[in-house]
């Protein structure tokens, strides 16, 4: 049986691909997009993009030259990331959380000739400008982007481009070091979308995708972007940070699926009692990006009867390669692999590991990225012909389903045996005045010993004190073995984070604010 790229013409451009191919089914005045007040058609879609790469064109870009996004979740976001990839040029998506540091890495690195953002984003970015050097186009201000595509008749022809050939990047985190530009084809979200978006979730067109991930994330381009496109359904374009704004997003817009993230479940289940979610329009709940406790999970289905479907992707996979099923999840895992990709847990040597033990998660797929932009060196030592070691501690139960144990550096022993954070944060969660914990080592200056230490953010209104110092100690002791217990518990108004919203272990102690109990 021929894959799914390979079921693609030779000759392929994924813009045109998604855009013809609802128009061509008849979904021309099926809304594709929600962004506040508007909605876009398909038809409307089809016409701004072509509009976008004509503009791009006449400002200079060429096939195969990068073009930088620095926008939240908005129409021009869309416009600019299909225009661009119409025209046979490569969009480079930038997260808004990234530091000004690393998004002037990213400019010079991707070596992008034109930079489209905000006139916000252009104030931030003053002190680099005379380093960069390619045309800034904004979208607001008095010649934005949506108003500069309708000064334009010429209707471009989508590039014939390859499905072997790049089509976009999107950059690593970069939380072990500055971001790595993963280089992505024209086939790669076809892979994704007909994996899991269709024979995975099953989505179909009369869905509406709402995605907590955002765009220039991988998780959020495919739930946002491509995947609801994929099968003519919706999406919500939203930049909706905090709880409240989340569930008045719901209540508006009334998605039926929802792309959440560990940390957003536990605020909404936070504020429950306040401001409970209106789940009655949702068929669907997942989430990804990283570990969902299993406390979270039974706590989400108590009080929503809703199951989380949890997964597991890398920016160099593009999407999902593990994942729950509705009616199958099994809490505190990440599921079982998704069609099309060969998921293992190998040993030192690369050989199967047998299940209940912990190894490193190798995957192989369709839709793993071409490389590593300029960083030859580690493409090397992750990618292996179709596969790669994503770098994750996983194992593999009796029933199939994978578990993650934790990055490489994540694991850490105690009295000489290993520990997973994951399982003290676990217990931890199922305190019911702590909102979100991380479990880090930590050594004795004079016994030079390791112990474990949870920085741990508290629910609305409760408050650090000594007693409940002692109080968490104590709950972690009678369920957890006594080398695995927190000896120190720190409590902070925040967890650092990484521009994707991942906990960033390596900060931890470091320039804490903390909340003095």
């Amino acid at each position: 049986m021929e894959s799914i790229s390979e079921q693609l013409p030779t000759v392929f451009n994924v813009a045109a691909y998604f855009i013809e191919g609802n128009l061509a089914q008849g979904r021309s005045d099926k809304t594709a997009f929600y962004h506040q007040d508007r909605t876009y058609s398909y038809a409307q879609l089809s016409c701004f993009v072509r509009r976008t790469a004509a503009l791009l064109k006449e400002l200079g870009l060429e096939r195969e030259n990068r073009m930088a996004i620095l926008l939240p979740d908005t129409p021009e976001f869309v416009f600019a990331f299909w225009g661009a990839i119409w025209l046979g040029a490569v969009p480079v998506p930038i997260n808004t959380a990234c530091t000004v540091d690393d998004i002037q890495y990213i400019l010079q690195d991707s070596r992008a000739k034109l930079l489209l953002t905000t006139q916000e984003w252009q104030e931030k970015l003053d002190p680099i400008q005379s380093q960069f050097l390619g045309h800034v186009l904004l979208a607001d201000g008095e010649n934005p982007l949506f108003l500069l595509t309708q000064q334009t008749d010429e209707v471009l022809p989508c590039a014939e481009t390859s499905r072997d050939e790049p089509a976009f990047w999107l950059y690593t985190s970069g939380s072990t070091g500055r971001p790595k530009g993963a280089i992505h084809l024209h086939q790669s979200m076809v892979v994704c979308a007909e994996n899991y978006g269709r024979a995975t979730l099953g989505l179909h067109q009369d869905d509406i995708t709402y995605s907590i991930a955002k765009m220039p994330f991988a998780y959020g381009l495919g739930n946002t972007l491509y995947m609801p496109m994929a099968v003519g359904a919706a999406a919500v374009l939203s930049d909706a940070i905090n709880a409240f704004d989340i569930i008045a997003d719901i209540q508006r817009y009334q998605p039926t699926v929802l792309f959440g993230i560990p940390s957003i479940y536990a605020s909404l289940l936070a504020v429950h009692d306040i401001s409970p979610l209106d789940v009655s329009s949702l068929r669907l709940c997942v989430s990804a990006a990283e570990q969902l406790p299993k406390s979270i999970w039974q706590k989400w289905f108590e009080t929503y009867n809703k199951e989380i479907c949890e997964g597991i992707g890398t920016t160099e996979f593009l999407h999902i390669f593990l994942s729950n099923r509705l009616g199958e999840c099994k809490p505190g895992s990440s599921g079982r692999p998704v069609p099309g990709y060969d998921v293992r847990v190998v040993d030192e040597d690369g050989f199967p590991c047998p299940p209940g033990e912990i190894g490193d998660l190798q995957v192989s797929g369709e839709s793993l990225m071409l490389g590593y932009w300029n960083r030859l060196q580690q493409t090397r030592k992750v990618i292996y012909g179709n596969a790669m070691q994503t770098g994750d501690k996983y194992l593999c139960d009796a029933d199939g389903y994978f578990r993650f144990m934790g990055r490489k550096d994540d694991l850490f022993k105690v009295n000489g045996q290993w520990v997973s954070p994951l399982e003290i944060e676990d217990v931890l969660h199922q305190h019911s005045q702590i909102l979100e914990v991380a479990a880090v080592p930590e050594s004795d200056k004079g016994e030079q010993l390791t112990h474990v230490v949870a920085y741990v953010t508290l629910k609305p209104g409760q408050k650090p004190s000594p007693e409940l110092e002692d109080g968490i100690r104590k709950f972690a002791k009678q369920r957890l073995p006594h080398f695995k217990a927190p000896k120190i518990i720190r409590f902070v108004e925040n967890l650092p984070r990484t521009s994707t919203g991942k906990i960033h272990r390596k900060l931890l102690g470091k320039n804490q604010t903390l909340a003095h109990a």
